[in-house]
């Protein structure tokens, strides 16, 4: 539609309302037939219902029109009653657009006493007629289903069971007159597929076939045979190690955290072997292997100094520090012994100890000369090995071998060779680092393989010694003070590792 089609239509409408005439009238007085201003409205209207007017031009055609139907009523040209007349302006603003932007308090219907407003009473009155009038411009009926959570309540649908595939939501709204006034009805069209929970159905399904195995459970008959375990059918060797005690080092807990001298140090040996002869009652062995040495002195020299002549803190004087050391061990053997079984003892030097060590396995050489249960091996060499069973076991201080070479000096020594290739299982026993860890030789690991097949596995065990001012200085400290001991069958290896920390007070 023309834009100057809605202008004239305006102008011609004002022209009405000026000169007190007609529409028809003013159309025929304007040079157009009298039908202009009815034909222009419908087309108007039509061009708003398609989208082609906007609706602020509508509002201005709308807006005259609106105008003209109060001049009839107040002039007398109206040929119908007002309230039909209001009931057509009702139904047109309901149509095309928000009857509030266009009626309001102060527009003068002439009888009208209200504008209408959703769900509100208007009194009308005409013709010496009053009526009470009521409509709805929107309707919500009860329980009226718009989500899809209310169509799963409203079905009782079993949302444990079902689940929701996919759904669709409408909307729409309809508008009717009843008894001759507006009402819209706001409908919603909620629809859902559904579809059975399949991992919910499981559940389920598990869940029912459990309680049907319940319900048909018969415990089984027991037929026990009074066989009980008889240890004594195991052949095992108890290891004990008490490493790097460091006996005669000097330390103050003023400067170093904690005090530790010749008493303390006596005092934790013998509480370390009698805890783990305790934690090991639980199993039986036919022998102890107790390799001692691995710097249980301090000290090596009259000077008071390691092997290669490094200063130590030195508790006692360097004889006595020797008598009480070897009475030490022999107490520390003596309670080994009193299990009942022989006690193979193993002289390991150390870098702190390595001549003193010699001279104290002399010594127990000669004060157990004649005791069958009690054997001492005080090789010169510093490696010693020992063979149980299937077990071959390898002991050194750790100071001098590479680690990497201690495999292949297991295969090849003179003194392990001939054991080798007749035992399953391969141990290295090492302390010097005052700390527990364990490496594992394999030929799947490739960062450590080695020209044959090896399987060896070394561990750096625990000691109970005190940190003296020199450690303190570096800080090596917090390692976990203690003793280790293992079990080992002749057949089968390792079957127990047992533990005895010390806790300082």
């Amino acid at each position: 539609m023309e834009k100057n089609r809605l202008e004239k239509g305006i102008d011609v409408i004002n022209y009405a309302i000026e000169n007190g005439v007609s529409v028809k009238a003013a159309s025929v007085a304007c040079g157009y037939s009298d039908t202009y201003v009815k034909n222009t409205k419908a087309k108007v209207f039509k061009a708003f219902e398609e989208g082609v007017l906007d609706i602020k031009e509508f509002n201005r055609f709308k807006t005259a029109v609106d105008m003209y139907d109060d001049y009839r009523i107040n002039s007398g040209l109206v040929t119908s009653t007002p309230i039909e007349l209001m009931k057509e302006r009702v139904k047109s603003n309901v149509i095309y657009g928000n009857m509030s932007s266009r009626l309001n308090d102060n527009t003068d219907f002439g009888n009208i006493t209200k504008t209408p407003v959703s769900n509100e009473k208007t009194t009308v009155t005409g013709n010496d007629k009053i009526m009470d009038i009521e409509w709805k411009t929107t309707s919500y009926p009860d329980g009226h289903i718009k989500t899809v959570d209310e169509l799963l309540v409203k079905a009782n649908v079993d949302t444990d069971v079902w689940k929701v595939k996919d759904f669709v939501i409408n909307k729409w709204d309809v508008t009717s007159f009843k008894n001759d006034f507006p009402q819209t009805i706001e409908n919603f069209q909620v629809k859902a597929r559904l579809e059975k929970d399949q991992k919910a159905q499981n559940v389920k399904s598990s869940a029912e076939v459990f309680a049907e195995m319940c319900k048909n459970y018969k415990p089984p008959v027991m037929v026990v045979k009074d066989e009980r375990y008889n240890p004594t059918h195991e052949n095992n060797l108890l290891e004990i190690n008490i490493w790097d005690l460091h006996l005669g080092k000097l330390a103050w807990a003023g400067e170093t955290g904690e005090n530790y001298d010749t008493k303390i140090a006596r005092e934790r040996f013998l509480y370390s072997i009698e805890m783990l002869l305790n934690r090991a009652d639980c199993f039986s062995y036919s022998k102890i292997l107790f390799p001692v040495g691995n710097d249980f002195f301090n000290s090596d020299t009259i000077l008071n100094t390691t092997t290669h002549g490094t200063p130590q803190d030195e508790d006692l004087r360097w004889q006595k520090t020797f008598n009480v050391g070897v009475k030490l061990i022999i107490d520390g053997i003596s309670l080994l012994r009193s299990r009942g079984v022989p006690v193979d003892v193993l002289i390991i030097p150390g870098n702190h100890d390595f001549e003193r060590s010699y001279y104290l396995g002399s010594y127990l050489e000669a004060w157990y000369r004649d005791d069958d249960m009690v054997h001492i091996n005080n090789h010169a060499s510093p490696r010693k090995y020992y063979n149980f069973g299937n077990v071959l076991l390898g002991f050194t201080h750790g100071n001098e071998e590479k680690q990497d070479s201690l495999p292949l000096l297991m295969a090849t020594e003179e003194a392990s060779k001939p054991f080798w290739s007749n035992t399953l299982y391969h141990y290295w026993h090492l302390g010097h680092i005052h700390r527990k860890r364990s490496i594992k030789y394999t030929v799947l690991d490739k960062n450590k393989i080695l020209d044959e097949d090896l399987g060896v596995t070394i561990q750096y065990l625990s000691s109970l010694t005190g940190a003296e001012e020199w450690h303190h200085k570096k800080g090596f400290v917090g390692c976990t003070k203690g003793a280790n001991a293992f079990l080992w069958n002749d057949k089968t290896g390792l079957i127990a590792e047992l533990t005895s920390n010390y806790i300082v007070k």
